[in-house]
């Protein structure tokens, strides 16, 4: 049996990666809702474009789905460690750390994209 304070730290670890995937999904949620306003300002006859409102939608229900799948990935983890904790044949396992930095890459990508796209908007607009 490991010590309790592994399994503690295991624990601590876990809800870390836990509140890193719910904030990725409330990001998500926000950029999701977002759309409405943009819906909103184009039924008041704003020049937004049928774009913006797909590339919104699509971006928040993208960033939920990362954060879901984050999520999962942590529990994976979690129950992983336990078991190598107890057979005390522990690996740190780098393949969430992994999954992290990509979902942060194709964030930073797909919100460059967006603000590309909301500033040619701008700037066809004037």
């Amino acid at each position: 049996m490991g010590d309790r304070r592994t399994h503690l730290a295991n624990e601590r670890t876990f809800l870390a990666w836990i509140r890193t995937s719910v904030s990725i999904m409330g990001f998500g949620f926000v950029v999701e809702k977002f759309s409405l306003f943009l819906w909103l300002d184009k039924r008041l006859d704003k020049d937004i474009s049928s774009t913006s409102l797909e590339i919104s939608n699509l971006l928040g229900v993208i960033f939920i789905g990362l954060g879901a799948i984050m999520g999962f990935l942590a529990m994976l983890r979690f129950v992983k460690v336990e078991k190598e904790i107890e057979t005390n044949t522990f690996r740190p396992p780098v393949l969430l750390d992994i999954m992290c930095g990509l979902i942060f890459l194709v964030m930073s990508i797909l919100i460059l994209y967006y603000i590309a796209d909301w500033h040619s908007i701008l700037l066809l607009a004037r």
